[in-house]
């Protein structure tokens, strides 16, 4: 059977990224993906239009979002196959539960960093799996951690794997072809609809691949519009 790369969890100018959608398609199809899902953050504004443009060449597409749970973690949890945006600042569980309701999968992106925001921690992820197992976590990722954490993070899916899912790389992708396919989740088959169904069996494998040097002038502009531009937006209630 056919094996495919994926980069599921990829950013546009609807959120913090710096790209549109046709040049982070063009970007995965450079890259030689064929498939990647678009997660921007508490918006879905550009989901259907890169759906569209991927249609159009060849490349699946999977709409979803990266959705910010509640103060003071604000821990990001993704919501894959949605088709409508899922509210954030709920708790971490609600969120979860408010993704399967459309049929969703919830996956986990980069777990475990030395960092209280945005990144759900062991005792968290423990609880949450407890009361509501997920589809996916993130073991290879681009957001900086150490060693230790990553034995950790290791350690926790050895045994919790029934819980947490399949096993997803995703790049995190914020600049298009500079930065998409750098970390990708192989799975057999071709389609969204493959992709779905190698994740739930928990036949994905993470894999790492050389990328490209980000500009430093595109780094600073995206960090300003991460940390500033992103937050003014969700305050002014200018995220759907």
């Amino acid at each position: 059977m056919t094996l495919t790369l994926a980069d599921p969890h990829c950013h546009t100018f609807a959120s913090d990224g710096m790209v549109g959608p046709a040049d982070l398609v063009e970007g995965a199809l450079a890259a030689g993906l064929g498939l990647i899902a678009v997660c921007d953050h508490d918006t879905m504004g550009a989901a259907q239009e890169v759906a569209g443009r991927g249609e159009e060449r060849g490349l699946a597409v999977v709409k979803g979002m990266e959705i910010t749970t509640r103060w003071p973690a604000q821990t990001h949890v993704l919501g894959w196959f949605l088709e409508r945006p899922v509210r954030s600042g709920r708790g971490l569980l609600d969120t979860v539960r408010a993704i399967h309701e459309q049929d969703g999968l919830a996956v986990m992106p980069h777990p475990f960093m030395p960092t209280y925001f945005a990144s759900c921690q062991p005792r968290m992820l423990a609880g949450l799996i407890e009361a509501e197992p997920i589809e996916g976590i993130e073991t290879e990722f681009a957001a900086p951690t150490s060693g230790r954490r990553k034995r950790a993070l290791e350690e926790f899916y050895a045994a919790h794997s029934d819980r947490l899912g399949g096993r997803v790389g995703a790049s995190d992708s914020h600049f298009g072809a500079y930065d998409v396919g750098r970390i990708v989740t192989a799975f057999e088959g071709r389609s969204a609809a493959d992709f779905r169904r190698e994740l739930l069996a928990r036949r994905t494998e993470p894999r790492r691949r050389p990328g490209r040097s980000v500009p430093a002038r595109l780094l600073a502009a995206q960090q300003f519009r991460g940390l500033v531009g992103l937050p003014l937006r969700r305050l002014r209630g200018q995220l759907q």
